[in-house]
């Protein structure tokens, strides 16, 4: 099976679930988004540091730092207070705050949303100021640290310095070396440490408040960013559905898929009576156009078929009013009805001579008859005596047996529970008729019917309708 035919029975078979899994969470987002109380969101931008970032991954470290610092327990507390909001708690209003970056430098923007515009504003100046002073005060307490642990191996380094010259053997020597290679190593990594902190904006005291609180604005109702995740999730909960369902129950991919299972090609495209396929009665009779019925008729020529056997999901009625159409139109209403002497408009009182049959009595002759195969003139020839049929002009013998001849030749078409081999006599060929995407129990069950009679499969008929025979009770 070929990618594109997996898709399309996925998508094409499956859509209406598709479109049930995308809309449905969609719907219950939307709801539970308006459900809730309007809320209002305030805008403080802050300066981290007057340092800038060199690569992304500072700037990236540099974000984590200013989240987290606004949403501690500590710095959210201080607001609280500082603000003097008592009906709302340190988990709520960390929820609530949000931390975003202006592009690659140190300037952050710190929003607070809250039902209430007045402690929205409060508490987005008080967060702000409070950040901004743990920058510049409290948050160098990790650079102090640093500092002060340089400063102390490097007097631990001069102390064992000193005692090296005064060693009393090589063993002293040696572990007075030893040791002081290992001062030097965390000498080392103190001032890498020192290094990345200063670096993040630790210690330089540059942290400023740009720009404070602004007035409260009212949050949209909807966001289409959860409603876009809700969508893509439920679009991949459908696809998971709709390949279960496949693998349960499987669908042909196509027409010419259903017809490269059987070995056949797809003849045509039954045309329905409404504007469009979707809105096509299903019991109505369809249109079969005149390329389809040249298809027809060339494709059971050329297996030698006198009967066509129509069979497919539609119901048994359909497919006989189907088969009464087609074999109306395939067996008379291309040809005429050759007269003594001149030849007039066919009439349904009168057979018409197919062309098979005339192909079969071989051209005309000069007097009316037929040449044979062979060039001479046959038995069918129209120098016989004449014979008045229903008071109409006089026919020959050799017109009467070509108009036998035609209606032995004649193509006659049924549905598969109308035949009937006792009054049905000839070769029989098979001509599925089958929807867009019919399921593998179908293609199971013409395989079985084409193995079980031994009829050649003439080739598949196209409905655009699905339609579905009415189950017994």
């Amino acid at each position: 099976m070929e990618f594109n035919e997996a898709v399309r029975r996925t998508l094409g078979g499956h859509w209406r679930l598709l479109v049930v899994f995308v809309l449905l969470p969609m719907l219950l987002v939307g709801a539970f988004e308006l459900r809730d109380a309007r809320a209002y969101v305030s805008t403080a931008r802050v300066q981290a540091s007057a340092t800038l970032p060199t690569t992304d991954v500072q700037a990236n470290a540099m974000l984590s730092r200013v989240r987290a610092v606004a949403t501690s327990g500590s710095v959210v507390k201080a607001a609280l207070k500082k603000s003097r909001v008592d009906d709302r708690s340190q988990s709520q209003v960390g929820h609530e705050t949000t931390v975003s970056r202006l592009g690659g430098s140190a300037v952050f923007n710190l929003k607070v949303t809250d039902p209430d515009p007045r402690t929205a504003e409060k508490l987005a100046g008080a967060l702000s100021e409070e950040l901004v002073a743990f920058f510049n005060g409290s948050g160098n307490v990790l650079v102090t640290q640093l500092t002060d642990r340089e400063r102390a191996l490097q007097q631990e380094r001069l102390r064992v310095a000193a005692k090296l010259p005064q060693a009393a053997d090589e063993a002293e020597a040696g572990r007075l070396t030893a040791q002081l290679g290992s001062i030097d190593q965390q000498i080392l990594d103190v001032q890498s440490s020192l290094r990345a902190a200063q670096a993040a904006g630790l210690g330089d005291r540059t942290a400023s408040l740009l720009s404070s609180a602004s007035d409260a604005t009212p949050v949209p109702p909807l966001s289409v960013i959860r409603l876009a995740l809700a969508g893509a999730m439920g679009l991949v909960a459908g696809l998971l559905v709709a390949a279960l369902l496949e693998v349960v129950r499987p669908h042909v991919a196509g027409q010419g898929a259903f017809g490269r299972e059987l070995g056949a090609p797809v003849l045509g495209r039954l045309g329905t009576t409404g504007r469009r396929w979707h809105r096509a009665d299903p019991d109505a009779p369809p249109t079969v156009d005149a390329d389809t019925l040249v298809t027809l008729r060339r494709a059971a020529a050329r297996r030698r078929v006198g009967t066509l056997v129509l069979t497919g999901p539609a119901p048994d009625a359909w497919l006989a009013a189907l088969a009464r159409d087609l074999e109306s139109r395939l067996g008379g209403a291309h040809g005429t009805t050759p007269r003594a002497g001149r030849a007039g408009p066919w009439s349904p009182a009168a057979p018409s001579e197919s062309p098979a049959a005339a192909e079969a009595a071989g051209p005309a002759d000069s007097n009316g008859g037929r040449r044979d195969a062979g060039g001479g003139l046959g038995a069918l020839a129209g120098m016989g005596s004449a014979t008045a049929v229903r008071d109409e002009p006089v026919q020959t013998d050799g017109r009467v047996k070509v108009a036998a001849a035609a209606r032995a030749a004649a193509l006659r078409v049924r549905a598969l529970h109308q035949v009937d081999d006792v009054s049905d006599s000839g070769r029989y060929g098979l001509v599925p008729v089958e929807p867009a995407l019919p399921d593998y129990a179908e293609l199971r069950r013409v395989q079985d019917v084409l193995a079980t009679t031994g009829w050649p499969v003439v080739g598949v008929l196209a409905d655009p309708v699905r339609r579905h025979r009415s189950r017994p009770r």
